[in-house]
Order: C-alpha cells, then sequence, then structure tokens
C-alpha cells in the first residue's frame, strides 16, 4: 500500500537522525550530508562512436555542522583532535618533525554514524514516559504497550570506516549578527557501509522487517532480503 493511504507506513524524514561523533553531543550537531558515492567511467572512441566502461567507485567527502559550544567547548574539542591525529606547532626542530598518521587520525575520531529514525525516537529514553508523557494508561514502559509505535526504531544506518577531520572551518564573528557561532567539520573516509546488520547502531535497532525488502527488477531475481548483499550478475 502507498504511504500516503496507510497510517502506519511513513517515509524517512529529514529531521529525524543522529549523527555520532565522539567528544561532540549529538544535540549540538544542526546538519549533516549523508555519504554519497560515484563510478568513474572509462570511454573507447570508434569512428563516430563513444563507448563507456564502469571504473573505479570513490567515496565523497561527508561534512557536519556544530554549534560552538562553550561547555564542552567544541573548538577545543576540535582541537584536541587534530593534536592526537598527530599534529604540533613546529616550535622547535624536534617537534617539527612529527607529522600526522593515519592510525592516529582515525583512532582520535573515533567512530563514525548516522542514523535515521523513527518517529519514537532513541532508545533508552529517560525517565519513562508515564501518562502525563503520553504512555497509555499510565504504563512506564517505552514499550509499543506504552503507546510507542517504532521507540528505538533505526530505518537507515550509516558507518564511515576509517573516517578522520579532513578540513575544520570556523564561522565568521560579526558585530551586526545575533547568530550562534558553528563550525563546520569536512571528514574523509575509506568507504561508508549502509545497513550492515552485522554492526549495532547507537541509539536503538536496525528495522529488517521483510517489508523493507527491496523487489528486484523486473526479470531479475538478485534482490535479497533487507541489510544483505545481493550476487553478481555476471
Amino acid at each position: 500500500m502507498a504511504f500516503w493511504n496507510d497510517k502506519i507506513v511513513e517515509p524517512k524524514r529529514k529531521f529525524r537522525w543522529l549523527l555520532s561523533v565522539n567528544g561532540i553531543p549529538y544535540y549540538t550537531i544542526k546538519k549533516v550530508n549523508r555519504p554519497t558515492y560515484e563510478v568513474a567511467e572509462a570511454e573507447h572512441k570508434f569512428i563516430n562512436h563513444t563507448f563507456y566502461f564502469p571504473g573505479r567507485v570513490t567515496y565523497n567527502t561527508v561534512t557536519f555542522t556544530v554549534v560552538d559550544t562553550a561547555s564542552p567547548d567544541a573548538a577545543e574539542t576540535l582541537k584536541q583532535m587534530l593534536y592526537a591525529s598527530g599534529y604540533a606547532l613546529p616550535k622547535d626542530e624536534n617537534v617539527a618533525t612529527q607529522s600526522i598518521t593515519k592510525n592516529a587520525a582515525v583512532s582520535a575520531l573515533g567512530r563514525v554514524t548516522i542514523e535515521l529514525l523513527g518517529g519514537g525516537g532513541k532508545n533508552n529514553q529517560a525517565p519513562d514516559r508515564t501518562s502525563g508523557f503520553g504512555a497509555a494508561d499510565g504504563a512506564i514502559s517505552n514499550g509499543t504497550s506504552a503507546g510507542f509505535n517504532d521507540d528505538g526504531t533505526v530505518l537507515e544506518h550509516w558507518v564511515l570506516h576509517n573516517a578522520w577531520v579532513k578540513k575544520i572551518e570556523f564561522s565568521e564573528l560579526d558585530y551586526e549578527g545575533d547568530d550562534l557561532t558553528e563550525i563546520t567539520v569536512e571528514l574523509r573516509y575509506d568507504y561508508a557501509e549502509l545497513n550492515q546488520t552485522s554492526i549495532s547502531p547507537n541509539y536503538g535497532t536496525l528495522n529488517v522487517d521483510t517489508g523493507r525488502s527491496p523487489a528486484a527488477p523486473e526479470g531479475l531475481t538478485y534482490g535479497t532480503p533487507f541489510g544483505n548483499i545481493p550476487i553478481r550478475q555476471d
């Protein structure tokens, strides 16, 4: 049934998400772009014709914007990530020989995940909702019996593998503005994994209901259950 005709089914919403980055509270992160990837191409020309062949897959950077909080201090947190990655100010000729390594940069940032949530929000909400907070009949459980349809349901789960900070940009200061100061962070990573059922989300459980499994294109049979990898078609 189409989602606009069924009150239980609805599309993913662009405001229901949590980005997990070590040291940065998720509620201070304003926006993030999901991973994107592109397939390179090689071309072959023959007289008046051009033929294309797929090449390597490349993942593009992910950028997120965080409010520059004072406690915990966001700028200080990101500065320490840089130094923990192996960078040091060249204050003498010995320290100047140090440089960033991938191992240190990835370890300093830690695990990075993006999770799209259902309407019930993250799991393990505290305090548990009582009747005054919308639970049914005064129940205190966050389960469906307490009026929650999808508490802790994760609809989409991205894991950025070997992510490290590529760029940090602080917002400008302006006597004319009342805006909150912000920091934009750009991450480079090797690859991103989507809906890998062997990796647990941070804020709930990935919804792998059979109804979410994609249908194979007409005439093909490579459709697999949600979160699985289909077989090659060559």
